[in-house]
């Protein structure tokens, strides 16, 4: 052990401290100095007494130390907080969120170089002290005291690997002599408790690794995006260097001292006998790849932020502040992404063909989450039969907004709330061959002029319900819906999945009321799963840290239409990928699957939609401002979401798979004529291969044409014959 004389000769600063160390001779000269006043008796007297309190103070303090120590006996029941991983539809790990990062580990299952690692670097003689090294602890405060007493902090620490379990678990990490002594104590009764291992085991799933992870399985996941079993030696040294100091040796600020502290761990290794030369040589010349966080982003945040509001609703904080469960959601990672990219794509087409402003030409000191600039979309996947979301886009950006677009926005839906209205005129006994005005409309609503204008502001008089719905035709719409009721419109919307409040107004027809695009798709899978309501689902199921499954999503259907119905209304909504209906570009951009669904576009052109499906897959697409306003002259639905929702479903259609929709048996077709909504004869020049419900069909043949009359009756598999 080096002498006093030897540590204050390395230290520069003593000349200017010298005065400071005069105090302890002063003492020991005012002890002597004893013998001038007091006789031998009374100086045993005074220094016994002086001793005895002494005594008693040290036993006073220690019995208070010890009584207010927490009870190590915990540990063996100990649950450290977690983080909470949220995992997608294939069970992969998408995110994790925490108040603590952790991730727990067994220590058996670590390779032998990982915890030889740590004792080699941070208590080389772990396995043989009691809880304290005493040879270091004596080194280590005489040290100190000398720093002390010149006026310098805490140079040096002697604490083991028990210490620091006993300190992060029970202690706080202000330096006071107190808790160092209760430190010492803990670190003794844990000794006394536990096994070595154990200890280890505790101290590696305790322990602070920077950036909010404690624990090595939360360290090895964050800079390397590897389970702690397969960490290389080179890599446990290089994690196991940053225990001292973890923002000192962290890569992200110095990748040097990163390494120089790697080499230090793993020559601590190598002379311990942990690691040979080989293993040695090889490691040191190992190049570390780390994480790169800043390119690391969230797949889905808008998603993620639903799982979680709906997590809270479930167990409070608790799943962040507490954290071990397992949350397995319905996001599909592939469709997320792919979402992504193509809306954005979809986005960007618009800002150059509308010459509107573009979002990377905007700069982020003009942009504020109450002001976005740029136009905006939202897009909802989800499986129809189930209610599986399989994606979901709130917004273009998602560190700019917080803002859910897809759950938290509502717009008028425009033509796209129509298939209410045709709904229930289907339901209510019209057929799709049935005759609706499409005139001029003029009313007083409200003391003024109510004047409908079609999209291409003409009149095309009297057509079937299938074309009003087909060409999306406005004043045919308001025309039914004068017979139809908007009230029972609204009762049907609220019946398919609608739950924003309606108003049972005549334009409730042409979507004048606000609604949420999750509530589109929602209603729409109901028509997809032929009269069949189901809820969207986000998550499929909870297990929390003990292995218990603790919530479970269930799949309830509500039927709420008759399979007629459904499939009548779907059937009509192929119709819109027909040539001459407003969908008609997926099928002129290479989209062949079949597929039905509905535009929708609103006055001077504010918000664009588009809800689609095909068998199995529904998707909805939403373009507008944050703050309603004019995208540009025709930007309608067609235009705007459409290519979008086209785009997607021949990236994800596989080509193999059948996408017929099932014909239920509670429907028939007939040959009808087109220009009298009669049953066919074969002089009628316009014939059309209609749907209808069993018992509900035209009972007589066409009268419009003269000649011969005969009823048409061909298989559903002839209509291919025909040109229609």
């Amino acid at each position: 052990m080096m002498d006093l004389n030897e540590i204050m000769s390395r230290d520069e600063e003593y000349p200017l401290r010298k005065k400071r160390f005069d105090i302890f001779r002063n003492f020991f000269k005012w002890v002597r100095s004893l013998k001038r006043f007091l006789p031998l008796k009374k100086r045993r007297f005074v220094i016994l007494n002086i001793l005895f309190f002494m005594f008693g103070a040290v036993i006073g303090m220690n019995f208070a130390i010890l009584s207010g120590l927490p009870d190590v006996d915990s540990l063996a029941n100990y649950e450290p907080k977690l983080s909470t991983g949220i995992y997608d539809i294939d069970n992969k790990l998408i995110l994790e969120v925490y108040e603590h990062r952790r991730i727990p580990i067994v220590l058996d299952s670590l390779p032998d170089y990982i915890p030889a690692a740590v004792v080699s670097l941070e208590d080389k003689r772990f396995y043989d002290h009691c809880g304290i090294d005493i040879r270091r602890l004596t080194k280590v405060i005489w040290v100190n005291l000398v720093r002390k007493i010149g006026g310098r902090k805490w140079g040096q620490g002697a604490s083991t690997i028990t210490q620091q379990l006993s300190r992060n678990i029970f202690l706080t990490l202000k330096k006071t002599l107190l808790r160092k002594v209760e430190e010492i104590y803990l670190s003794l009764l844990i000794e006394r408790r536990y096994t070595k291992r154990e200890i280890l085991e505790m101290y590696l799933n305790e322990i602070y690794w920077g950036y909010g992870n404690h624990g090595l399985g939360a360290a090895s996941r964050y800079y390397f995006d590897e389970v702690p079993e397969s960490l290389s030696v080179s890599e446990a040294a290089s994690l196991v260097g940053l225990l001292r100091s973890p923002g000192i040796y962290s890569p992200y600020n110095s990748y040097e001292r990163f390494i120089e502290r790697r080499n230090l761990a793993l020559n601590e290794m190598f002379e311990e006998g942990a690691i040979t030369k080989v293993e040695l040589d090889s490691a040191l010349a190992e190049s570390l790849h780390v994480v790169d966080q800043s390119k690391k982003e969230i797949i889905g945040p808008y998603f993620i932020n639903e799982v979680k509001r709906e997590m809270e609703n479930l167990f409070g904080r608790a799943y962040i502040s507490w954290g071990g469960y397992k949350v397995y959601t319905t996001m599909n990672q592939n469709m997320q992404m792919l979402a992504d990219s193509i809306l954005e794509w979809g986005l960007g087409r618009v800002e150059l063909n509308w010459h509107l402003k573009k979002k990377e030409e905007i700069p982020d000191s003009l942009i504020h989450s109450e002001n976005i600039p740029y136009i905006q979309g939202a897009m909802v996947v989800m499986d129809p039969a189930t209610g599986y979301v399989f994606s979901l886009i709130g917004g273009r950006d998602y560190r700019h907004s917080l803002y859910n677009r897809a759950t938290q926005s509502k717009r008028q839906a425009g033509s796209a709330f129509k298939p209410f209205l045709y709904t229930a005129a289907i339901d209510n006994g019209f057929l799709p061959s049935d005759f609706v005005f499409d005139l001029p409309m003029i009313k007083e609503l409200g003391g003024e002029v109510y004047a409908p204008k079609n999209y291409d502001e003409t009149f095309m008089g009297r057509i079937p319900l299938r074309t009003a719905l087909k060409m999306s035709r406005n004043v045919a719409s308001l025309n039914l819906c004068q017979e139809v009721g908007p009230f029972s419109v609204v009762e049907y919307a609220y019946q398919m999945g609608i739950e924003s409040e309606l108003e049972p107004v005549l334009s409730i027809a042409l979507g004048s009321s606000t609604v949420s695009l999750l509530e589109m798709v929602r209603a729409y899978s109901t028509i997809a799963n032929l009269g069949e309501k189901v809820s969207p689902i986000f998550i499929r199921k909870v297990i929390d840290r003990y292995g218990n499954t603790v919530y479970e999503s269930r799949i309830v259907k509500q039927r709420v239409l008759s399979e007629a119905t459904g499939y009548i209304m779907l059937d009509m909504l192929e119709s819109v990928f027909e040539p001459g209906g407003t969908a008609s570009y997926a099928r002129s951009s290479g989209f062949k699957k079949p597929a039905a669904g509905k535009t929708g576009t609103t006055d001077d052109f504010k918000n664009a939609w588009f809800i689609g499906f095909v068998k199995d897959l529904n998707v909805g697409v939403w373009m507008g401002y944050d703050y309603p306003r004019t995208i540009g002259k025709g930007a309608s639905g067609g235009a705007l979401a459409l290519p979008i929702w086209t785009e997607f479903m021949k990236a994800v259609c596989d080509s193999a798979m059948d996408y017929e929709f099932p014909v239920p048996e509670g429907v028939e077709f007939r040959y009808i004529c087109s220009e009298s909504g009669e049953l066919a004869t074969s002089r009628c020049p316009n014939i059309a291969n209609e749907i209808f419900r069993k018992g509900n069909v035209p009972k007589r043949q066409c009268e419009l044409h003269s000649g011969e009359r005969k009823n048409i009756e061909k298989p559903i598999e002839m209509l291919d014959d025909f040109d229609f």
